[in-house]
């Protein structure tokens, strides 16, 4: 892959989040027997220029790498499995330096809106230019999920009466409870039952002695964690969603690397609820509150 720029692109400070994942993301790709595999990722990196390491500590950092290298794999089979179960539309909400429109070998024809920042979009756009295969039709939609941002996704083309796969990934932690419950009300009215989500929560937070220097590195940076959830399924299941709650020793590619954390996640209560998968069940609670 051919880089198509030399020198580091401006950035915002609020989008160094995305590219302290997306450095995750090309050091797994390196490791022998990847979870997943990005080959975008390291360009992000590149073209973004020194961050400085990811916040926190050693074990803090370890476990991120272990955590976003699982996640990635967890949601790339979720939104292939989506498709090929007959969602014709993807949407990435809050979707960052992630390259899933143009890596992933989508099983059938597709759109992936991709709902971010205007800022981190038009990085992302520079860097990628005209290379990206046409593996979907990769549609970017910038806005900011704490406005209303629906409007600006149909505006864009897409249709709330298609099924679509929807995805949380590294999102709805950074927003405040009321909205992240704005946001997932907001999918649930525009999405017809049998759509399909994908998202990630926190349901301990601040109670891991791994992640409390995270926490706070994060927090002092202006990102912090503002949303945990203490039972994630009765959550989604209140706003219209399904949710399945996956063990992560259950997965095979993530049993071994989750195994040194899974004592100290089920002693604070966070081994079930961290990622999860669902579907729209159908009429319910489902509008943003007033």
């Amino acid at each position: 892959m051919t880089p198509a720029h030399s020198d580091p692109l401006p950035l915002p400070t609020v989008c160094r989040t995305a590219v302290w994942t997306a450095q995750m993301r090309a050091d797994e790709s390196r490791a022998p027997n990847a979870c997943a595999v990005d080959p975008w990722a390291a360009e992000f990196v590149a073209a973004a220029g020194p961050q400085g390491p990811p916040p926190g500590g050693p074990a803090a950092r370890s476990f991120l790498h272990d955590g976003v290298a699982v996640r990635t794999r967890y949601f790339d089979d979720y939104l292939l499995e989506a498709v090929r179960g007959g969602c014709t539309q993807v949407v990435l909400l809050g979707a960052g330096l992630d390259a899933r429109a143009f890596r992933l070998p989508w099983p059938r024809p597709v759109e992936v809106f991709e709902v971010d920042l205007p800022d981190l979009l038009d990085f992302k756009n520079r860097v990628v230019g005209g290379r990206a295969p046409a593996a979907a039709r990769r549609v970017t939609v910038a806005a900011d999920l704490r406005d209303a941002w629906a409007e600006a996704l149909i505006a864009a083309g897409f249709d709330p009466a298609r099924r679509t796969a929807w995805l949380c990934e590294g999102t709805l932690v950074y927003l405040e409870p009321g909205q992240a419950d704005a946001v997932v009300r907001t999918m649930a009215a525009h999405s017809p039952p049998g759509s399909e989500v994908g998202a990630e929560t926190m349901t301990s937070q601040g109670r891991l002695d791994c992640l409390r220097s995270c926490h706070d590195a994060l927090s002092a940076d202006g990102a912090p964690w503002r949303c945990s959830l203490s039972d994630p399924a009765a959550w989604w299941a209140e706003r219209g969603w399904r949710m399945t709650v996956p063990d992560p020793a259950s997965l095979p590619y993530a049993a071994e690397r989750m195994a040194p954390y899974l004592p100290m996640l089920r002693q604070a209560g966070d081994a079930g609820g961290w990622l999860l998968t669902g579907t729209r069940c159908g009429p319910g609670p489902a509008a943003p509150p007033a």
